[in-house]
């Protein structure tokens, strides 16, 4: 199964299920929440989100931005997308299938251009391609962000415990990424100052193995997330991190 054929056999199945729990809903509206603050987006900028599924971090982010282009390759999740972004009443939000090696010129010129769990879907070679079509469409001073898993993940340990549930969820090319590496890659594309930020410790993971779990339990769990990430000794162990570049 290739990665288009895995995420809308996922968007049909699984999607609405896990990824409208309310674990998942305090993911999204974290990472919304981080990208914000890590890139000092606002009401003026205009942003490309790569890999955006059913839009629903772009949503969360609609409301505080001029504009957001949402592309996928999946359009069992661009159709999801739509939908759901025209019954909130969004206008401000676009959403097109977008395979690789889509020029992203023919979407116009962005400030900020971001990718939330895309990269390590990809290889070394694709992350430095991408990377240099992210920067081909940032205005000079605009920025890259990224979040994807860590290799020094804490969590990764566990893994063997829930095997079954972690392959069901995990399409054929994932892996882990190495901040270092990335930033690296980063550098390479011709970013300046590629920050590694930490964004989950473990909350991620857990929302797709408990989506049952209830809205009051999700928030004690999101608050003992929160203080790990903020233990110097404990973050670098997170499950996911994020890369923030800049192009000169």
């Amino acid at each position: 199964m290739n990665e288009r054929d895995y995420h809308d056999h996922h968007y049909e199945v699984d999607a609405a299920r896990i990824q409208g729990s309310p674990l998942f809903r305090r993911v999204h509206q974290r990472g919304a929440r981080q990208f914000l603050r890590r890139t000092g987006a606002g009401r003026a900028h205009r942003v490309l989100s790569l890999g955006c599924g059913d839009g629903s971090i772009e949503r969360h982010l609609a409301p505080h931005v001029a504009e957001i282009v949402g592309l996928d390759l999946s359009p069992v999740a661009i159709a999801q997308a739509r939908a759901q972004a025209e019954a909130a009443g969004l206008r401000n939000v676009t959403f097109a299938v977008s395979a690789a090696g889509t020029p992203l010129e023919s979407f116009g010129r962005f400030d900020f251009v971001a990718a939330f769990a895309v990269l390590h879907h990809l290889n070394d070679a694709q992350i430095g391609d991408t990377l240099r079509a992210a920067r081909t469409v940032l205005h000079s001073g605009g920025a890259f962000y990224s979040s994807d898993p860590s290799r020094r993940r804490l969590v990764r340990y566990f893994a063997g415990l829930v095997r079954g549930t972690y392959e069901r969820y995990h399409s054929p090319d994932e892996r882990e990424l190495d901040p270092a590496a990335l930033a690296a890659l980063a550098a390479a594309a011709g970013f300046l100052q590629p920050v590694i930020s930490y964004t989950d410790y473990f909350l991620g993971p857990l929302a797709w193995l408990a989506p049952r779990t209830p809205d009051w339990l999700a928030a004690a769990l999101e608050a003992m997330d929160s203080f790990a990430l903020g233990v110097p000794l404990l973050r670098r162990y997170a499950s996911s991190f994020s890369l923030r570049a800049t192009r000169e």
